[in-house]
């Protein structure tokens, strides 16, 4: 008998090599392929022959883009020092921005100024031939509300909008894809201008009630400063104080002078006083000398001291010559004694005077001392109300200086409010796309032939299996658990 002794892949065996079963499996598969090239040929046509089909049958799609950039080198207009603000990266900052493009808001800002929902693009044109079908079986729905109608748009205009940042920087590109070429460029761009008047409507609307605010506060800080600095002046007039400027009271000013006047009165009433017992004291005397006539600096006194000097020289001559007892010296003598008289009743004159200018001084001394102390009583008293008026003074400052810091800061919000600043601009606006984006001839050939390639593997595989031929020796050996002679 005819023994053929194969090895069993399922044995044991220890020359048995995984290597030769993935051999042995590549050429099953090629067996396959050749057994079943007729239905893998048909299946492979007919794959590329529905992409080409929808690659002619497609209509095409452009799409358009543009970049915006987002610029924190803000121009401060109101600033004196620096004109262009620090660059701060900001890696969150830019993805809101990515974030806020692609709000609802903004798309039906461009939505709205397009009049997209009336665009058979984003609402759907005339029906076709299933569309009047299904119509006739369900029956016609009810005509579209304006709010269906931006709601359906808004859903088509997200599919076709792309944002997205590009790479690390603070740029952003916007694309939108559109059966029209000039249609998808005029959206990007509208897109640009949307989120840009958007964010200057946000800083006008956040200025203009910051703006409100300051109002309203500003009536409230201005009441309260003019209430602060009424009661500054309502004490200081019940108090009977008055500044009279850089920081000094009437009273302080009124004691300085009493003083200063106190001082000299008191001088004078010693120079007055020194000059009455000056001349009493000489009026105590026979007969003045020449430096008390001298200082008193009186005229009549001085003449008559002359003439009184002059008849006692004739006197003496006269005495000498003609005896003490002589007719002529004796009448000179009596016109000596006539201008003691004289001297002595002008020196009276003199010290009346002097008593009269003493007193005087004396009196205007004891007014000024009187004086002195109802200042230096009026200022304890003052002293004592100025602790009071400094708190009001400080509470009025403080209130005056929060009310103009506050009309300071309006000021700008209202100059800000009228200044249309932003920090995106568009650097590179989308033009009319000259090529297609979809559908690619050789992304469709690409996928057609791969789809087609593995649908059709895939069908022949399935046929091989369902077909119960037994084709090579080992599906004899594995599926009759004998040994293959021949084939």
């Amino acid at each position: 008998m005819l023994q053929i002794n194969k090895a069993s892949p399922n044995s044991n065996d220890d020359s048995y090599q995984p290597e030769k079963e993935l051999v042995q499996s590549f050429h099953n598969i090629l067996a396959i392929m050749n057994r079943q090239r007729p239905i893998i040929a048909v299946v492979f046509v007919c794959a590329l022959a529905l992409g080409l089909l929808y690659y002619f049958i497609t209509p095409p799609v452009y799409t358009a883009s543009g970049t915006m950039v987002i610029d924190k080198r803000k121009v401060q207009l109101f600033e004196k020092e620096k004109v262009l603000g620090d660059m701060e990266v900001d890696t969150a900052a830019v993805q809101t921005e990515v974030e806020v493009l692609q709000s609802d808001n903004i798309s039906l800002g461009v939505i709205r100024k397009l009049h997209l929902t009336e665009d058979p693009e984003f609402v759907g044109g005339p029906k076709g031939l299933v569309g009047r079908i299904r119509d006739f079986v369900f029956g016609s729905n009810a005509p579209a509300t304006p709010f269906e109608k931006e709601s359906i748009a808004l859903y088509k205009f997200g599919a076709g909008r792309t944002v997205g940042r590009l790479g690390l920087t603070y740029v952003i590109n916007i694309g939108f894809t559109s059966k029209d070429p000039d249609k998808a460029a005029r959206i990007v761009n509208a897109l640009g201008e949307a989120y840009i008047d958007d964010q200057l409507n946000a800083k006008y609307q956040a200025t203009r009630r910051a703006s409100q605010w300051l109002q309203e506060r500003l009536a409230e800080l201005r009441t309260q400063a003019m209430a602060a600095e009424k009661a500054v002046v309502d004490f200081k007039s019940a108090h009977n104080i008055v500044d009279t400027g850089g920081g000094r009271l009437i009273s302080d000013q009124q004691l300085t002078e009493v003083n200063s006047q106190l001082i000299l009165a008191r001088a004078a009433t010693a120079e007055a006083k020194a000059r009455l017992d000056r001349i009493n004291a000489v009026m105590a005397q026979d007969l003045t000398d020449a430096s008390v006539s001298d200082a008193l600096k009186s005229e009549v006194i001085i003449k008559l001291r002359g003439h009184y000097l002059e008849l006692a020289q004739r006197e003496a001559f006269w005495g000498g010559k003609y005896g003490t007892n002589h007719l002529a010296a004796i009448n000179l003598r009596a016109q000596m004694e006539e201008l003691r008289r004289s001297i002595k009743d002008e020196m009276r004159k003199i010290a009346e005077s002097y008593k009269s200018d003493y007193e005087i001084a004396l009196t205007r001394q004891k007014s000024l001392e009187n004086s002195l102390a109802n200042v230096v009583t009026e200022a304890h008293s003052t002293g004592q109300a100025q602790i009071q008026l400094r708190e009001l003074e400080s509470a009025a400052e403080t209130s005056r200086a929060l009310y103009d810091s506050f009309l300071q800061r309006y000021m700008e919000a209202v100059q800000q409010q009228s200044v249309p600043i932003s920090e995106a601009r568009m650097i590179s606006p989308a033009m009319r796309p000259l090529v297609k984006s979809a559908p690619k001839l050789s992304i469709v050939l690409m996928l057609s032939v791969a789809g087609g390639a593995i649908l059709a593997f895939g069908v022949a595989y399935v046929r091989e299996i369902s077909d119960g031929t037994l084709r090579t020796t080992r599906q004899v050996e594995e599926r009759l658990r004998v040994t293959c002679l021949a084939m």
